[in-house]
Parts: structure tokens; C-alpha cells; sequence
């Protein structure tokens, strides 16, 4: 009998099921102590079509378990839906009163991992795939990052805020990096162009943040749209549009779209309406790419062992570059949870060994110890970020800082217009 229901159907009912089983999970990983986004990783692995969704695929004679593009743009609205949260918590004044420390921790933070993990794994490949593997090892997970903080309970706070703000900039840095290493590796690097190619970079994103900042509230400040509930998202993936024509990360227009509305008079608004689309969808990253993670290559020995030296590397040169940045702005137990907060890997480290080994540079063994470096360190950061922070948590979500005339919902008492 032939299949008559399309892929897309397949890809709801998978998406649908990871939700499920990620929120059933959550309780049980709040009684044993593991952050929910451990649990939304292990499930995916165990979801999988490597393990026990590939016996379900051949059970049912349907593949109901598979990435395809239908589950990765759901994964991808998840990873916008977060960031676009973080910037909407955080707001441009959080951004400034982040300050120097926060750039700092940001270009200490990419580039310490990046020549250490560089030294050393020269030792094992050649140059160009050292140079992959150091950028790898060098971007912090701003999505997990968001995700850790929101979940955590520390939205709002000071180290919330500042943890948040180094991620965006962590990740600017970050993908700056990527493109001179691939200038480099195309073999075209020239000194000059790459010196130029940073300051474009670098101009472009101060230039879209401030024009986001300054227009975005202002068009929310007229009663037409600002009677539009859906409106802040439309400008949300309009600057995501933009900043992926520009070639930056998608992450990176969704956070300022985040700053540049929290500076509305829709703010308070929306604000919860995203806070129920994280409530439905904030998991789905998470389980989509542990789902990705064949186990099976754990049984190879030679990668498991450059994982674990690569996952070393990437963990103790992130907290070693971030924690005096972020001690000196918020004390010792501050500036630890926000070093500790930095080791997750993730989109960024991904995407560099996708087009590591789209190009050729890097082989499925090399791509194996990336991704699974990005899951263990994501781990890592997970449970130390937990023991770090419980005195900086709120007693429940965190309540953004009020501001004048935030929001027409303050006049009205209710959400929406």
C-alpha cells in the first residue's frame, strides 16, 4: 500500500513528540538535579534514529524519526525564539551597563580556546583543520546560554543580564573569527583584507543595533501597529533576514530584535506571548541536536579520545579567559557562575563542521569530535551553571525592571490591546 501522508505530516507528529516527552521529563530531571536542557540532549540521543527511534521507524515501517529540513526550521525558531527572549530580558540599557568587562570576556573568551585548542591539535592534523578546530572550541552556545538562564531562574538579575550580554557578544566575535579562518583556509588570506572584512563586521553590527534600537520602537510607538500583537515578530525575522544577508548568525539579528523591542511600549506584552512559545517550542534545540549525535561514534577510540582532549581544551580555556572579566564586574561568585556559564558549545561549533566537512577540510571523524565536544561541554555547563547560581536566582520568573511607560498593557491591566 503506498504512503500517502506527506513528510511534512511526519515531521509535525516527530516535532510533537519530542515536545511531549521533553516536558514529561522535566520533572523528573528537576527531582535528580540535571538542568532540563541535559534531559531535552538525552532524550534526543535516545529518540534518535541511531537508537531507539530507529527501532520505532522499522516497527512502524514509517520514518517517523529523522531530521529533515521540516524538523531543522522548527529547531531553528526554537534557537530564534531564545535569543529573541534574551534581548527582550536583558533590553539595550542591560547591553551598556554590561560595558567593557563584557566585551572583554567576550574576545578573551573566543580567542584564549581558539589558540590553545589551535596548539594542540596541530599535533594530530594539518593546519587547516587545527583552525577549524580551534574555532570550534572557541564560540559559546548563546542559545544555550539564554536557555540556561532562563530556566535557571536568573533572568532579570544582574549576572543574568551580564551572562546573556556576553553570549551575544561572544557570538559576534565568534563568527568574525569563522570568517577570517576560512579566508585562511581558502587559501586567500591577506592581512589587509582580513583586517578589513573585521572592521566591516564589527561596523555593520554596531550600525544595525543601533538603527534596530532607535526605529523598531519608534514604528511600536505608533497606536496602528502597536495594536498588532504579531508585529513585534515580524521585525524580529525582518532583522533576521538582514543580518544572514549580512553573514552573521540568525541568533545574532534575534537578539537584537530582542533589545530593540524591550525598548517599546509593547514590551511587557511581548514578553509573555513569548514566554508561551518557549513554553511550547524552548526544548526543541536541544532534543533536534543530541537527536543528530550518533552514539555509535563513541565506539570509535581515536575520536573519543580528541573529543574529550578537545572538550578539555574548549572548558578550561573559556573559564581561565571569561572569569577575570566577569569577577571584576561581579565578584567572585558571580564572575564563576558566568565563567562556567560560558562552556557550553553549540550552533556556532556546528556550523563550523558542517562547513568544515561540506569543503572537505574536515572527515566524519572530525566532525564526530565537534559535535561531540559541543554535547559534552553543554553538559558540563549545564551542571556547574546549576550549582553556581542558586544565590542569584528569583523566586520565580523573572520580572523585567521597570520602566516608564513601558507598555500600553500597564494602563489597561490586561494582555494585548
Amino acid at each position: 500500500m503506498p504512503n500517502l501522508v506527506e513528510p511534512a505530516y511526519y515531521a509535525l507528529l516527530e516535532v510533537f513528540i519530542f515536545l511531549a516527552v521533553a516536558e514529561l521529563l522535566h520533572s523528573f530531571a528537576e527531582k535528580v538535579g540535571l538542568p532540563n536542557l541535559v534531559s531535552d540532549l538525552l532524550l534526543g540521543i535516545i529518540l534518535s534514529s541511531f537508537a531507539v527511534g530507529g527501532v520505532l521507524n522499522g516497527l512502524f515501517g514509517v520514518s517517523i524519526f529523522t531530521i529533515n529540513s521540516y524538523v531543522l526550521i522548527f529547531a531553528d525558531f526554537s534557537v530564534v525564539l531564545l535569543l529573541f527572549a534574551a534581548g527582550l530580558e536583558s533590553g539595550f540599557g542591560g547591553l551598556r551597563r554590561a560595558g567593557r568587562n563584557a566585551v572583554f570576556a567576550a574576545v578573551a573568551g573566543d580567542l584564549v580556546p581558539f589558540v590553545i585548542a589551535f596548539e594542540v591539535f596541530q599535533r594530530f592534523y594539518a593546519t587547516n583543520v587545527a583552525l577549524l578546530m580551534g574555532v570550534a572550541a572557541a564560540a559559546t552556545s548563546s542559545a544555550v546560554v539564554a536557555s540556561l538562564v532562563q530556566s535557571e531562574r536568573v533572568s532579570g538579575t544582574e549576572v543574568g543580564s551580564f551572562h546573556i550580554n556576553v553570549a551575544a557578544l561572544d557570538d559576534v566575535v565568534a563568527l568574525i573569527l569563522l570568517s577570517v579562518v576560512l579566508t585562511i583556509v581558502g587559501g586567500q588570506f591577506d592581512i589587509l583584507a582580513a583586517t578589513g572584512s573585521i572592521v566591516g563586521l564589527v561596523i555593520a553590527w554596531i550600525i544595525l543595533l543601533l538603527a534596530s534600537v532607535v526605529i523598531v520602537p519608534r514604528l511600536l510607538h505608533r497606536p496602528t501597529l502597536r495594536e498588532v500583537r504579531g508585529m513585534p515578530f515580524l521585525f524580529l525575522f525582518v532583522l533576521v533576514v538582514i543580518v544572514i544577508a549580512l553573514g552573521f548568525s540568525a541568533v545574532i539579528g534575534a537578539f537584537i530584535a530582542g533589545l530593540a523591542v524591550a525598548e517599546s511600549l509593547v514590551a511587557s506584552r511581548t514578553r509573555e506571548i513569548t514566554d508561551l512559545l518557549l513554553l511550547l517550542f524552548g526544548a526543541l534545540f536541544f532534543v533536534v541536536t543530541g537527536a543528530e549525535f550518533d552514539f555509535h561514534a563513541l565506539l570509535d577510540p581515536r575520536l573519543l579520545v580528541l573529543a574529550l582532549v578537545l572538550t578539555a581544551v574548549a572548558t578550561a580555556g573559556k573559564v581561565a579567559a571569561v572569569y577575570p572579566f566577569a569577577r571584576h564586574r561581579l565578584g567572585d561568585d558571580g564572575g564563576w557562575a558566568v565563567s562556567v556559564g560560558m562552556i557550553p558549545r553549540g550552533e556556532i561549533g556546528l556550523i563550523v563542521g558542517a562547513i568544515g566537512f561540506s569543503n572537505g577540510t574536515l572527515d566524519q571523524t572530525m566532525l564526530g569530535e565537534i559535535l561531540l565536544m559541543s554535547i559534552l561541554t553543554t553538559l558540563i555547563g549545564a551542571i556547574l551553571y546549576r550549582r553556581a547560581v542558586p544565590s542569584f536566582r528569583t523566586n520565580g520568573p523573572a520580572a523585567p525592571a521597570p520602566r516608564a511607560a513601558s507598555d500600553n498593557s500597564r494602563s489597561n491591566g490586561r494582555i494585548g490591546p
